[in-house]
Order: structure tokens, then sequence, then C-alpha cells
């Protein structure tokens, strides 16, 4: 019986069959399944019952599987204590996190990460909310910062922070007299979005049509900083975070609008594998980011 074994059992009993198992693993189906009648001869017991498209659990594999989640999260808290090296200032965090935290935020958190703790190495993943979710759980990212909500099973999920969404529109719009801006103030307005899958665009989306109004989607991007340029230039109108438009709050290159009637809230989450205990290292990136995070995401308005 040994770790990879153990972690194939786990892995077939949460996707429900030997096909899914080896997807995730990156295996084929037959070597999951070849594992898997390893640890049957070795146990000398059955631990699933094959049907045609998925496996269920005998009595022997669920008293095994307690064990071997338990096995698996301490050979790997093993590891991180062995590689992590704290005692001689040395480690190693792998943030996963969209382009606007990576443009606006991040920089902050990893200076005084690295104020703190100076020899560890540091590395970035910028990317979708849904690229970041896999690889957290894949395991190629430590720590992943999410809009929320996150319904995974196989993360653990920490609320740091909630911000405020505003409008934006070209210096000259008409929103410019407006104090608050109403959903039906977009009908007809050309709106410049980003991504259609993600979790702002979805509350930007519930928003409008709750009231109503049928967002008119003129662009869809999948850079924030792109979005801003076509709103600058009057393509169109947006929704985005005050945070994200600070220096054109600052510098009035952009009408900014608080939303009626009581303004428009998001969360954000610090994400990490439930199954692994955290490192040193990333126990310190996370006290960072409930130091700092909520007053980086805050309203400068």
């Amino acid at each position: 019986m040994d770790i990879p074994t153990l972690k194939s059992f786990v892995t077939v009993v949460e996707a429900g069959s030997f096909t899914a198992a080896g997807q995730r693993l990156k295996v084929s189906q037959s070597a999951v399944s070849q594992q898997i009648r390893l640890l049957e001869r070795s146990l000398g017991a059955p631990l699933f019952t094959r049907h045609p498209r998925k496996v269920t659990l005998t009595q022997a594999g669920e008293v095994l599987l307690p064990y071997a989640r338990q096995i698996i999260a301490k050979v790997e808290e093993a590891k991180a204590v062995v590689s992590d090296f704290e005692g001689l200032g040395r480690g190693r965090v792998v943030i996963g996190a969209g382009g606007a935290v990576c443009h606006h935020i991040l920089p902050s958190l990893l200076d005084e990460f690295t104020a703190r703790f100076g020899k560890i190495e540091i590395r970035v993943t910028s990317g979708f909310s849904a690229e970041i979710l896999k690889r957290t759980l894949e395991g190629s990212v430590d720590l992943g910062l999410l809009v929320l909500p996150i319904d995974r099973q196989g993360i653990v999920v920490s609320e740091i922070g909630r911000d405020e969404l505003f409008a934006i529109a070209p210096k000259g719009h008409p929103w410019e007299k407006l104090d608050r801006v109403k959903p039906k103030d977009f009908r007809e307005q050309p709106l410049v979005i980003y991504d259609r899958e993600s979790h702002t665009f979805k509350i930007m989306e519930r928003y409008l049509l709750e009231a109503g109004v049928l967002p008119s989607i003129s662009m869809e991007l999948n850079d924030l900083e792109a979005v801003k340029k076509m709103v600058t230039v009057g393509l169109g109108v947006s929704i985005v975070a005050a945070w994200v438009a600070r220096d054109e709050i600052a510098n009035q290159g952009l009408v900014v609008k608080r939303l009626a009637p009581a303004g428009l809230y998001r969360s954000w989450g610090l994400i990490r594998r439930a199954n692994e205990t955290p490192t040193a290292s990333q126990k310190g990136f996370i006290n960072v980011c409930d130091a700092l995070f909520p007053r980086l995401i805050e309203s400068p308005l």
C-alpha cells in the first residue's frame, strides 16, 4: 500500500468512476483500475462495487476511506514542513489571481509580504477564476484570490474583503449630472463587459434583470484595462469596482457613479486545498491578505 495508490483510491471515490478518476489524475482508466485491484488484493477485500458507468464503495471501502484521507494529509503535511525550511527564512508560495488583482492589488500585498519574509520564493499565476480554481485543486497554485461564491469540494474558502461596484461612463456623458445611476439608466446604453462567465458579470446582470432591464452588450473583453479604455473613448458604459478605476478617478478621466438604490457589492475570498495544511510561507501570505486586502479594495470615492 503506497501513497499514489491511496490517492487513486480517494480520487475514484470523489470522481465516481475509474474513467473520471483517470482524467483527474492524467493517467489511463486501466492504470487506475490496476492500482485499485492491487490495493484490493493487498487488503484481501473488494473496495468497490462495479456498475456499468460508476462505482460505489463496499463496506471495506467505507472503512478504508477516512484512513486513506488521513494518511495522505499527513504525508502532505510532512512534505510541507520538510520543504518549507522556515527556520532558515526560505520557502515558496504560488499565488493565483485575475488580471485586475495582479495589476492593482497584488503588488502592494507582495511588497508587504516580501518585507516580512524576504527570502521566500514567490510565484504568481494570472488567469480567469475557473482557471485559478482548477490550478488550485490540481496543486500548481497554493492560494487563490477570487470573487465569491466558490462552491467546490476540496477547497477551503476564507472571506477576506468586500468591495463596491460602480457605474462608469465617458466624460461628458449624461450620467455626470446624476447622484446615483439607476438600472433604468442603462436602457439603450451600449454595455462593455468583462468576461460573461465571471461572477462580476453575473452580479451586474442580476442587478439589471431584477429591475426589468435587459443588458445591451456591445463588447465582451477579457481585460479590465481594455474595458476602461473602451469606456473612456466613448464606446459604451460599464460597471467596475472603484479600485480598478482609481487612476481614472484621480485624474477625472471617467464619470464614476454609485449604483442605486443602495450600492452594489461583492465579496472576495482566499482559497486553498482542503486536504493540505498550509505551510508557514502560505500562512504568512494569508496573514498579509487578512490585514491589507480589505483596505486595498476600499472605494477611493
